[in-house]
């Protein structure tokens, strides 16, 4: 991940939690338990546990896109962050 320390926080944290897991199990980490690992994040930078989920979702889909599979309960990504609204405005994140 390239970004402030929060994004990489939160996408290094999500790889632990992911790890050793099945692909179910995987798909049922959220962001909240990315922000619950790591003790929290300030309100300013939430969304960067949010970003962590979807880089999840996005693995996964690829994944099963690669072997043929599908995965229940699993939404394609969109191919622009952007076009995703998580009710966040646009704060600097340096």
């Amino acid at each position: 991940t390239f970004g402030c320390g929060a994004a990489i926080a939160t996408s290094s944290m999500a790889t632990v939690l992911v790890k050793g897991k099945t692909v179910q199990e995987a798909l049922k980490v959220t962001n909240k338990a990315v922000m619950e690992a790591l003790d929290g994040l300030p309100p300013v930078k939430v969304h960067c546990s949010l970003l962590a989920e979807e880089a999840i979702h996005a693995a996964l889909w690829d994944y099963a896109e690669k072997n043929g599979i599908v995965i229940e309960g699993l939404e394609k990504p969109v191919s622009d962050i952007s076009e995703h609204d998580h009710g966040h405005d646009d704060e600097d994140d340096e």
